[in-house]
This record gives C-alpha cells, structure tokens and sequence, in this order.
C-alpha cells in the first residue's frame, strides 16, 4: 500500500480525534479572504515556553481550482488546512508551491501529495528537504536556479531573488492584484529582530530587499511569512531589522 496514502489516512483519523482539543494544542487553522478569490491561511506552532507564533500562506482561486502557497506548519494542521478550505471555499487544491524548506513551509507536503495535490519547489528545496529528512517535494522548477529569475505559474509569477532568510527563499506576485507572498524574507511590522538567519545569508538578504522596494513600489498587499499583513512600509522595516542584525554581528 502508498506510505503516502496510510499516512493521510492516519492524519485524517487523529483530525477527527483532536478537532475538538484544535484551539489549545496550537492546531487551528484560520482562513482570511484578503482580495478576490485570495485567501490568507495562517497556521500556529507552540514553543516550549507557551509561545503560540502565526505562520501564513496564501490560497488562490485559479478557475475552479485553488493554488496553495506554502503548507500549514505541520503535518496535522496541513490536514486540518485542506478540511477548512473544502468546508469554507469548497473548491479543490490542485497544485501548490512551497517557498523555502523550513518546517513552517513544507512540512505538511507528503499530506498535499497524498491527497493528489502538485507540490512545486525551488531545486535547492528539494536537496535540502531530502539532506534533512524531510517531506520531501515530487516537483522542482529548474527555471528559478538562477538568483533573479522569475517564471509564470498559472496566473502567478513566483520568482527567486536569491539567498535572504533562507537560501532557497521563494517569492510570489500576483500582478492583477498587485499582492506580493514575501514569505519569511519578508518580516511583519510587529517583528523586532531579523529572526532566524542560520541557513540564510544576511548580505545577500539586504541587497535584495532594497530592490525590492523600487521592484514592487506598487504592491499594495504585502504578505510576510509571520505576523500580520501590510504595505510596502514592510520592505524599510525589513531593511532596517537586517541592519540591526549587521550591527550585532559588528560588535
């Protein structure tokens, strides 16, 4: 029998069993329409030391079909994602990119496949989930290697800057929304440090977001990877994190 399909059985079996304990074990899911046919999921994990941290996504209606970027954080609430979206939108997930390899991004994808779904990634994803035991992608878009480059997914254009809080940090923008996914390269207003850099690269980081700020000086949605939605004024709060962090590491 596919490991995958006794796994999303299992899932779905111990979502049945904790639907109701959601709240208070950090599994809920929350789904918030920011445009038409664009929908915000934002998914939770709990520190040790009760710390309950937000990690968003998006879902894009594409026809008749819905577009998911990012998994939730964890392969329960990934199911819980996919139940809220069939009872809320009531349209299928056909396909999906993960924008980086962290758990927060793609360690619901062996849910997705196994639920049928096409899960997209960066090829350094790919290597990196299977370095680290990970879930693992099926599908890699050989066009983003390059830093800089930018390819058309459906209706949306995912694009790869380069290293920054990761080193296979992905982007996406929705141009007939003017709505940018910066993911975890992006840090929301609330955000007081630079946050996790280890398998980034802070140089690189800071070069990118300021052509970001002339780039998608028009966005009028921006979405960081946690905490809440914003505008462009993400992109100078972002640039000046980085250059707190630099400082740090000067002394």
């Amino acid at each position: 029998m596919n490991i995958r399909f006794i796994l999303s059985s299992i899932l779905i079996i111990l979502f049945s069993f904790n639907s109701m304990a959601a709240s208070s074990s950090g599994t809920d899911i929350q789904i918030k329409k920011i445009d038409d046919g664009v929908w915000l999921h934002t998914s939770f994990y709990i520190y040790p030391n009760g710390i309950k941290f937000p990690s968003n996504g998006l879902i894009i209606k594409e026809g008749q079909s819905l577009t998911l970027i990012d998994t939730a954080w964890g392969e329960l609430q990934t199911v819980n994602l996919l139940r809220a979206i069939e009872l809320h939108i009531k349209l299928p997930v056909t396909q999906a990119l993960v924008t980086h390899a962290h758990s927060d991004r793609a360690s619901g994808v062996d849910v997705l496949e196994s639920a049928g779904v096409n899960v997209f990634a960066h090829p350094l994803t790919k290597q990196l989930t299977i370095e680290q035991g990970a879930p693992v992608p099926d599908n890699v878009i050989h066009e983003l290697n390059e830093a800089g480059a930018a390819v058309k997914f459906g209706s949306l254009e995912v694009f790869f800057p380069g290293a920054g809080h990761a080193m296979d940090n992905l982007m996406v923008w929705l141009p007939e929304r003017k709505i940018l996914f910066g993911g975890c390269a992006i840090r929301s207003l609330d955000a007081k440090s630079a946050g996790n850099i280890v398998h980034g690269d802070i140089n690189s980081w800071l070069k990118i977001t300021k052509q970001l700020k002339g780039q998608y000086k028009d966005a009028d949605i921006v979405v960081p990877g946690h905490g809440e939605v914003g505008g462009v004024e993400l992109f100078e709060h972002t640039e000046k994190l980085i250059h707190d962090k630099l400082k740090t590491n000067e002394h």
